[in-house]
């Protein structure tokens, strides 16, 4: 494809899928009782992308999901030219996000966004006959792990339950970090702490997260704690995770702070990034505004000298998104990799994603390089939406 062609976008499909879990996974705000993954597909002029937008919360995001897509998205996005995903993104934005400021709904709106952006570039580097991590500018897809095998990865999910049994899945696929889920009380906590560290030994790298648990208060006081433990960095530790709060906590501990997955749009990760709170950026590709946002935090991160760490808790679209993005930039260190089971991240593909020691293999086909496996899309699907060119 050269430089002027047009792409012309003629069917958005959005399909959810929910898969069953063996028990409630718990965070510190609520629970997770089944897997949910919001899947977008793009068709422009006989091409389909592929992306993915979060839902795992609340419980009703499926249905917002789906209609912002067909209400919000689609008239804006159908019979327009998709060659150039970052240009689509801003008139999405541009359009919808007004919409969301009154609904005071910003976030979802972004999620919604962000599915289509990683379709698009999925839908061009498969027009192009290039790998996403190519058309982001990567010139290698061996990351930083042992090898060249791919980019590293760090074990998630670890706790506040099954504690020792996922260390063990942890150590024995190769992982060389791994995270904790906190906030569910000091006691608990330190528990948790305590067993992680004396299951994985000191030669393995320990991350926690709180997913927002506390005020500065209580995060002053338990900070020690994780200091104790060797905590490299804490996730979303503050309420609100608000940059002038984080500023007050990073003064009153050593322990690096991490934030991004629930930050939106450039100007407020840029105000995350410009603040010496922030040690880590984490942006989540099917929550922040896919490859286009995420990418241009990338490089601010790197001009700023911050190292960057993708946020994802999704389906093995996603998981595929992040690997490319690490691929692209020697600014990112790490991808996230749930290890409790999940069918969407395991069955998801005619050919499952790849994991050596610890790492991730990027797929070389063009665009993510990945297939969905069309059984397993119809074993766990619950509801479709399609909308066409037609329909206008």
């Amino acid at each position: 494809m050269s430089a002027g062609d047009v792409l012309t976008i003629e069917r958005l499909r959005v399909t959810i899928l929910s898969a069953p879990i063996t028990g409630p996974v718990d965070m510190s705000f609520g629970q997770l009782r089944d897997r949910r993954a919001c899947l977008v597909e793009v068709d422009a002029d006989g091409v389909t992308g592929v992306g993915e937008s979060w839902i795992n919360y609340p419980s009703w995001a499926q249905a917002e999901r789906l209609a912002t897509y067909c209400d919000g998205v689609a008239p804006l996005l159908l019979g327009t030219d998709g060659a150039d995903p970052g240009a689509v993104l801003r008139r999405l934005a541009d359009r919808l996000l007004p919409i969301g400021r009154q609904a005071g709904g910003a976030g979802p709106i972004w999620q919604a966004i962000s599915g289509v952006d990683i379709a698009l570039w999925d839908l061009a580097g498969k027009v192009a006959g290039l790998p996403v991590h190519r058309l982001l500018g990567g010139t290698t897809a061996t990351g930083t792990a042992a090898g060249g095998a791919g980019v590293l990865a760090y074990a998630s999910g670890i706790g506040p339950t099954d504690v020792e049994a996922l260390c063990d899945v942890a150590l024995a696929d190769g992982y060389r970090a791994v995270k904790t889920k906190l906030g569910f009380g000091t006691e608990r906590d330190e528990r948790t702490l305590s067993v992680t560290r004396s299951r994985i030994g000191a030669g393995v790298e320990l991350f926690a997260d709180a997913n927002q648990a506390w005020d500065v208060a209580a995060a002053v006081q338990i900070m020690p704690m994780l200091a104790a433990h060797g905590v490299r960095w804490i996730e979303e530790p503050l309420s609100g995770d608000r940059v002038e709060d984080l500023q007050k906590l990073a003064a009153d501990s050593d322990v690096p702070l991490a934030t991004g997955e629930n930050v939106y749009g450039l100007d407020a990760f840029e105000a995350c990034m410009d603040s010496a709170a922030v040690a880590l950026v984490q942006p989540d590709l099917a929550k922040s505004g896919g490859f286009t946002v995420a990418r241009e935090v990338t490089r601010y991160a790197a001009a700023s000298g911050l190292r960057v760490a993708p946020h994802c808790y999704s389906s093995a679209v996603g998981v595929a998104a992040s690997a490319h993005l690490a691929a692209a930039f020697d600014t990112v260190d790490w991808v996230e990799a749930d290890v409790r089971p999940n069918a969407l991240r395991t069955d998801l593909l005619t050919t499952p994603l790849g994991w050596e020691d610890g790492a991730l293999c990027v797929p070389e086909a063009p665009g993510l390089g990945i297939e969905l496996d069309p059984a397993t899309v119809a074993r766990f699907r619950i509801h479709e939406e399609e909308r066409t060119i037609h329909d206008r």
